[in-house]
């Protein structure tokens, strides 16, 4: 990381042990207050005594399904926060090691006989080598942790308005493509509380930045995972502030602008072909990063707001949406991949004493998986 934000982490707590540490998430200034206030409702919802799970829910969708959905909803909600810090650090460290390369490349650009001329300085070491591949690393860590931070919202979206659709798998683009089937077709007043937060969800979207951003940044992080990497385009433009030399002449000293393929989706042969249009976004790639940062966030708050409404709905119209059976069609799985690890035994594990945050002392017994009560598994339908 850069310095300057180094020290702004290290800025210590208050010495007050009565005031609460503030989240990461904070400094990181990625805080989402609203979607915290949803977690935490959520986690109060968590019953740790028959019926378990979200109690309100009982019967359905069974006891065994309605503790594995409830979990996983909790488990869900949560994680939208942990991407969200994730794709902040990697967008840090993208900031520090563009600024290592421009330092490096400071000196590219020359007047020779009245013309630029960029000179290109070999690696004096495999880190200096290495230094593009970095910051084109945490690119794709920031894009990607924002990727997860959707998917995730999409298993919370699932959890909280009794969608049809399987939590441990949730898949954003999936979970959208069935609330807008739902907004064309909704009859009965459950589906129509469905619609209404499908039609504000797109209105969220909309809003929290720039036509394309959501599409563009899902196109970018399925190019960055599945498909070939687009060639990789950038400029020197004059380092500012601009200095002089001792006869007034101006001292040329570059910085390296990278910028971000204008539409991921397609190949390098399909942007160069269509010869009107320039291939790449004509900002930084730090400034697009920061963009979609700020976009997320906003769709997350306003997420959580409108899922905040329909969970109090729900407790009050227990009837109207039930949580369906399709969340977790299968029950408890008991099959394992058969992995084994590289050195297996290499140490033991006996959990017969074992030290955990409250919260997850909490879900443990919300999941009737403490001692006394596991056993009782045997019986859930």
């Amino acid at each position: 990381m850069r310095s300057i934000d180094i020290d702004r982490l290290c800025k210590p707590y208050t010495g007050d042990t009565n005031v609460p540490i503030p989240e990461p998430s904070s400094a990181l200034g990625v805080a989402t207050p609203k979607w915290k206030h949803l977690e935490l409702t959520i986690l109060e919802d968590l019953s740790t005594q028959a019926p378990y799970g979200v109690a309100w829910w009982a019967p359905h969708p069974g006891t065994s399904r309605r503790i594995l959905i409830s979990d996983q909803l909790y488990a869900c909600t949560c994680s939208v926060l942990d991407n969200m810090v994730e794709s902040a650090l990697h967008l840090l460290e993208v900031l520090d090691w563009s600024d290592r390369e421009s330092d490096r490349l400071a000196n590219v650009v020359t007047l020779e006989k009245g013309n630029l001329v960029v000179k290109m300085p070999r690696p004096q070491n495999p880190l200096e080598a290495l230094g593009n591949q970095i910051v084109r690393m945490h690119v794709a860590g920031t894009v990607r942790a924002l990727a997860g931070a959707l998917d995730c919202m999409g298993g919370t979206m699932i959890g909280v308005l009794a969608l049809p659709k399987s939590i441990l798998r949730a898949d954003f683009g999936v979970v959208r493509t069935l609330l807008r089937k739902i907004v064309a077709t909704a009859s009965t007043e459950g589906e129509r509380v469905q619609a209404d937060f499908g039609m504000k969800f797109e209105r969220l979207i909309s809003s929290a930045g720039p036509e394309g951003w959501l599409e563009w940044a899902l196109a970018f992080r399925n190019m960055l995972v599945h498909r070939g990497r687009r060639i990789e385009l950038g400029q020197f433009v004059q380092r500012m502030p601009v200095l002089y030399g001792p006869g007034g002449q101006t001292v040329l000293r570059a910085r390296r602008v990278t910028h971000l393929p204008r539409d991921p989706g397609r190949s390098d042969v399909e942007v160069f072909l269509d010869v009107p249009n320039s291939p790449l976004l004509t900002e930084g790639d730090d400034q697009t990063l920061r963009g979609l940062m700020e976009s997320m966030k906003a769709l997350v708050e306003g997420t959580a707001q409108e899922l905040g409404e329909v969970w109090k709905w729900r407790r009050t119209h227990r009837d109207h949406l039930v949580q369906p059976v399709a969340q977790w069609p299968d029950g408890a799985s008991t099959e394992s991949i058969g992995f084994s690890g590289y050195a297996p035994d290499s140490f033991r594990y006996a959990p017969s004493m074992m030290t955990t945050h409250p919260v997850v002392f909490k879900r443990m017994r919300a999941a009737a998986l403490d001692d006394d009560a596991r056993p009782q598994w045997r019986t859930f339908d």
